[in-house]
C-alpha cells in the first residue's frame, strides 16, 4: 500500500488515481499546485477566463469560491493558520477547514456535482427584490420584476417564489378606512382598558354580543392583491381605500354570540334611531340573555338619546367607548366576509336572490368558526 504523510500531519493512502494525477501529489510545489489547478479548470471548462480572485465572500449563501482561489487557500495553509487564511481571503474558518479536508481526501478542490437546476439569482439580488416589495407592497410581481432587473433574466413566477420564500405572500388587500390621530389614540385607550391585565379574559369576552350593519353589493367590486407578511392583513400599508357607490346592494344587520346564537335581518332605507330600535326589538331582544353585553359602533342611531333610553329600559348593557372607524376590531366583520363570499358564489341575479343567499350563508357558518373568532380576542 502506498502511503504518504501530508503537510497537515495526517497519513494519506495513495490510490492509483492519486499516483497518476499530478495535482494529487503533495510533493508538488505551491506554484505547480496553482498551475495544475488552473489547468484542470481550463480542461473542465475551456471558457474559463484568466485568474480572477474573488475575496469578497462572507457566507455559504454567497457565490461559490472559484477553484483558483481555493488553490491559493491550500497554498497559504502550508505556512499559515486557518484563522489567518480565512481572514486573508475574507471567508469563514469553516469554509477553509472544509477545503483542507476535501484536499486531503480527494487531492483536489473541485466541488461535487450538485443535483437540480442551479439558482439564477444571487442572495444579494433576492434581498434587493424583497426590499422593493416591502417599499411598495401593492405592486404586482410583474411591476416588481421590471423595477428589479437582475443580471440573469427570470420569470414573474420566479419573482413570486423568491418573495414567498422570504415570507411575503400574495394576498387580497383588505379594505380599511383611514384613521386620524384622535381616532388612533382612542383605539389604543380602548385596547388598554379591555386587556387581559384589566380582567378581560376569554370568559368575559364570551359574554359580549358583537353586532353591526353591512352592505352587500349585487356585483362586488374588483379586489386588489398585495404582498404582505403573515399577520399584517389590517396594516394600513396593505389595505385599499373603500369605494362606495349607490344601487345594486342591500343593507343587513346582524349579531353573533359565542354559543352559536345569531340572527340577521334585511334593513330597508337608512337606519335612524327609531328603525334601529325596531331592529333590536325584533331581532336581538328576544334572544338576549341576562348578563350579556351588546357591542355596537358609535353610529348616531346607536348612541342617540332615544336609543340610550330604549336600551336602558330593556336592561341591555352596552360595551362602552367603542372607538370610531374600527371595523377591524369587530369580529363580526370576519363573519360578513365569509357570508358575502358564499353568497356571491350563487351568482344572484337580483337583490331578493342576494338576500336569500346571504341569509343562507350566514346561518350556515359553523359555530366553531365563531368560537375561534372569540378565542382570538
Amino acid at each position: 500500500m502506498n502511503t504518504e504523510r501530508s503537510h497537515f500531519g495526517k497519513t494519506k493512502v495513495l490510490s492509483p488515481c492519486h499516483m497518476m494525477h499530478p495535482i494529487l501529489d503533495y510533493s508538488l510545489t505551491c506554484d505547480q499546485l496553482l498551475i495544475n489547478q488552473l489547468v484542470g479548470v481550463s480542461k473542465k471548462n475551456p471558457s474559463t477566463p484568466g485568474l480572477h480572485i474573488n475575496c469578497n465572500l462572507t457566507s455559504d449563501n454567497m457565490p461559490k469560491i472559484p477553484p483558483e482561489t481555493k488553490a491559493l487557500i491550500i497554498k497559504r495553509l502550508k505556512t499559515r493558520s486557518t484563522a489567518e487564511v480565512a481572514d486573508t481571503f475574507n471567508v469563514s474558518q469553516r469554509q477553509v477547514q472544509r477545503m483542507r479536508k476535501r484536499f486531503e481526501e480527494t487531492g483536489d478542490v473541485f466541488d461535487k456535482p450538485r443535483s437540480g437546476r442551479p439558482r439564477k439569482t444571487t442572495a444579494l439580488e433576492d434581498r434587493l427584490l424583497v426590499g422593493k416589495s416591502k417599499a411598495s407592497p401593492l405592486s404586482t410581481a410583474a411591476e416588481l420584476h421590471q423595477a428589479w432587473s437582475p443580471q440573469v433574466p427570470v420569470s414573474t413566477r420566479t419573482v413570486c417564489r423568491i418573495l414567498s420564500q422570504n415570507g411575503l405572500h400574495g394576498r387580497i388587500s383588505a379594505q380599511k378606512p383611514a384613521l386620524n390621530k384622535r381616532q388612533l389614540k382612542k383605539r389604543v385607550a380602548f385596547a388598554k382598558a379591555h386587556s387581559l391585565l384589566k380582567g378581560w379574559t376569554l370568559e368575559k369576552w364570551q359574554k359580549v354580543d358583537f353586532s353591526d350593519e353591512s352592505s352587500v353589493e349585487l356585483h362586488h367590486s374588483r379586489r386588489k392583491y398585495c404582498r404582505r407578511p403573515t399577520g399584517a392583513r389590517m396594516d394600513l400599508r396593505f389595505t385599499q381605500k373603500t369605494v362606495k357607490f349607490g344601487g345594486g346592494k342591500i343593507m343587513v344587520w346582524g349579531y353573533i354570540q359565542y354559543g352559536g346564537v345569531r340572527n340577521i335581518c334585511r334593513v330597508e332605507g337608512n337606519i335612524n334611531s327609531l328603525k334601529y330600535q325596531e331592529v333590536l326589538a325584533t331581532n336581538y331582544i328576544p334572544n338576549h340573555k341576562r348578563g350579556q353585553i351588546l357591542q355596537q359602533d358609535g353610529a348616531p342611531s346607536h348612541t342617540s338619546i332615544s336609543t340610550s333610553k330604549f336600551l336602558k329600559a330593556k336592561k341591555i348593557k352596552v360595551l362602552q367607548d367603542w372607538p370610531a372607524q374600527s371595523p377591524d376590531m369587530n369580529i363580526i366583520e370576519h363573519v360578513w366576509g365569509r357570508m358575502k363570499e358564499e353568497a356571491w358564489k350563487t351568482k344572484p341575479k337580483n337583490l331578493d336572490e342576494l338576500w336569500e343567499a346571504c341569509k343562507t350563508a350566514f346561518f350556515a357558518i359553523p359555530d366553531d368558526f365563531i368560537h375561534k373568532l372569540y378565542e382570538s380576542l
